[in-house]
């Protein structure tokens, strides 16, 4: 769908494709600096942090309701949340330190590198396969045993595959049910993967998170049917049951608002 597999471990596509530009801009800063400039390697490391640190704070700065609650989230990067813009105005503010600081010299090979990056990772997402699929016909279960047709709902949905033995999926089933509670414009499912009922009241239980909207998917179909290779795995639909935005792995508010929001839009 939007993610990889290697091995144990699971990459969203968006999240691998940055891990590998940044790999790309240190390797042609290196190449482009085997001669000189001194120091050039560590200038591009501190311009790949203070990309990082800019687009993250870009973000929050956003989406201040979404961070004014629980301020520590804006330190959970791997939950997703950057503003590109932003990230390249903190990696040009380390150029100009670097320049100010009488090193203009590592300048040209650090801004031809994140030329060439910058280049490389657009096509890297454009050539990236989207995903192209509907919302499946599926029946799954409520948790009273009630049929439920997943399809023909009319509205926009955010389905969240989900299981209690998975430990992000049990960080971010509060946020979501709390956010689901926020907007009833919006249907939230939360499609339990391969367990029984008894195991999925006792969590709800425990955790006092609400039963409105969780399905039981015993098999584990909706794993297949939608392509998903890890859990949690959160899905906007539109009103007309399309894929517009899949996201692998633990989200946070402000993301999961963001996915929304976009899928709400005309």
């Amino acid at each position: 769908m939007n993610a990889i597999s290697l091995g144990p471990v699971v990459f969203e596509t968006g999240r691998l494709a940055a891990v590998l530009a940044i790999i790309l801009f240190t390797v042609i800063t290196g190449l482009l600096t085997r001669r000189g400039p001194k120091g050039a390697e560590s200038w591009a490391m501190w311009a790949v942090l203070g990309w990082i640190i800019g687009a993250r704070i870009g973000f929050v700065a956003a989406h201040p309701g979404d961070f004014a609650a629980r301020p520590l989230d804006a330190l959970a990067v791997w939950q997703g949340g950057f503003a590109p813009l932003a990230g390249w105005i903190g990696g040009g503010a380390v150029l100009l330190v670097a320049a100010l600081r009488g090193r203009r010299a590592v300048l040209r090979p650090l801004l031809i590198a994140a030329v060439l990056t910058g280049g490389a990772h657009r096509t890297a997402l454009w050539l990236m396969p989207r995903p192209v699929m509907d919302l499946p016909v599926i029946t799954l279960m409520a948790m009273d045993g009630t049929p439920v047709q997943l399809a023909g709902r009319d509205r926009v949905m955010v389905l969240n595959l989900w299981a209690t033995w998975c430990p992000p999926c049990r960080r971010e089933m509060p946020m979501m049910t709390d956010l689901a509670d926020q907007m009833p414009e919006v249907d939230f499912l939360f499609a339990n993967q391969g367990e029984d009922a008894a195991r999925i009241t006792a969590f709800l239980a425990a955790q006092a998170l609400p039963a409105q909207g969780m399905l039981r998917d015993p098999g584990s179909h909706l794993m297949g049917r939608l392509n998903a290779v890890g859990l949690p795995t959160t899905l906007v639909f539109d009103a007309e049951g399309a894929l517009l935005r899949a996201h692998t792995g633990e989200i946070s508010r402000a993301a999961l608002r963001t996915l929304i929001e976009t899928a709400k839009e005309p």
